[in-house]
């Protein structure tokens, strides 16, 4: 009986006001994106298994729910939206003038274990911006960000920014194997000092790195930050990927938004795709991330056309979290009409727009 009255760990159902509450929500995400002239896509909700270890890497490969369908063909349903724009923006809009700006909303997928703010089944909304390369684009999806933020009503946030590059110049030369690099990389995510310690025991690495290294963790803050970073770094990579944030932040004080912006190089997290900035989003008294995005060249490049791309998603189900006490639901009044008076009245009041309720 247990498969008829409950439904399976990690789902969800939203009915009447939530569900009403949502879809103002998404309304109102979508029209900040329209209007910096993003234009919805609704992809498919499974695909072949490949296209998201192709654009995922191997790693969450045990997160996605695969299935095999009556042909043989080994498929999955979507574990994020990311891949699935990218192979269309690379095969049916390859002609299409640059830069695509795309927007998407929906359900994804992944098995992991329900914890807060996180299910199995959790819906996102977010955009895509292939064909700009540069801090132009990088910009303009943080500043859509900031602005869906401001046009919710939430002003407690801060979008923690850095780079895949800092990280990557620093381990470039390392001669190790890569799950050592997938270890360093989660302790220094978590800023796990003791786990770093004793992972810099093991590994062959001098005196200088293993002092870089031990500093990522305390590189978050304002400017200064990053000049801070410029002490400690001279190989290209890690210097251009520091004066790419220097630009970004120097462009936010401009606007006098630079208060929402913290430069964090210990901002290493994500799917392999992610080749230049990374950043998350938080909220005052929320304990984990509510939006979370970067730059993935490589991505479109898997799926046969090379372009540059960026951009981020926001969790619709923590965003929830955060609005509801603030975001105004239109009440809906209906009209009452006894069935007994037949039809006539109630089409009446439909045509007129009106909203009725037949006591049946």
């Amino acid at each position: 009986m247990k498969s008829y009255t409950q439904i399976p760990p990690g789902t969800q159902i939203v009915i009447g006001c939530a569900a009403r509450r949502r879809r103002v929500l998404e309304r109102t995400i979508c029209s900040v994106f329209e209007g910096w002239s993003y234009e919805e896509i609704i992809p498919p909700i499974f695909d072949y298994y490949d296209v998201f270890v192709k654009g995922m890497g191997s790693g969450p490969e045990e997160q996605i729910y695969r299935f095999i369908d009556r042909e043989g063909n080994i498929l999955a349903l979507r574990p994020e939206f990311t891949s699935l724009v990218a192979k269309t923006v690379a095969t049916r809009l390859a002609n299409s003038p640059k830069p695509i700006r795309l927007y998407y909303s929906g359900e994804v997928l992944r098995f992991e274990k329900p914890k807060g703010g996180r299910q199995r089944e959790f819906a996102q909304i977010g955009i895509e911006h292939y064909g700009g390369s540069g801090k132009t684009a990088d910009v303009e999806v943080l500043l859509i960000a900031v602005e869906t933020f401001q046009r919710l009503g939430i002003q407690g946030f801060q979008i923690n920014l850095g780079s895949v590059d800092f990280f990557g110049g620093i381990v470039d030369g390392m001669e190790f194997p890569a799950d050592q690099i997938t270890q360093l990389k989660d302790v220094l995510n978590v800023k796990d000092q003791s786990g770093l310690e004793a992972l810099l025991e093991h590994l062959p690495l001098g005196d200088r790195r293993k002092k870089i290294l031990r500093a990522v963790p305390h590189l978050t803050g304002d400017k200064a930050v990053i000049a801070e970073a410029r002490e400690l770094v001279k190989n290209p990579r890690s210097v251009d990927a520091l004066d790419h944030l220097e630009e970004i932040y120097s462009i936010f004080e401009r606007l006098d938004l630079a208060q929402h912006l913290t430069i964090d190089l210990g901002e290493i997290r994500g799917f392999d795709y992610y080749s230049g900035i990374l950043f998350r989003a938080y909220v005052r008294d929320l304990g984990f991330e509510v939006a979370s995005g970067g730059r993935y060249d490589g991505l479109p490049a898997a799926f046969g056309e090379d372009l540059p791309a960026v951009g981020f998603s926001f969790s619709v189900d923590r965003l929830e979290q955060i609005v509801t006490p603030t975001l105004e639901i239109p009440d809906v009044e209906a009209a009452s009409i006894d069935v007994d008076d037949g039809f006539d009245k109630a089409l009446q009041l439909r045509r007129s727009g009106k909203a009725v309720k037949l006591c049946l």
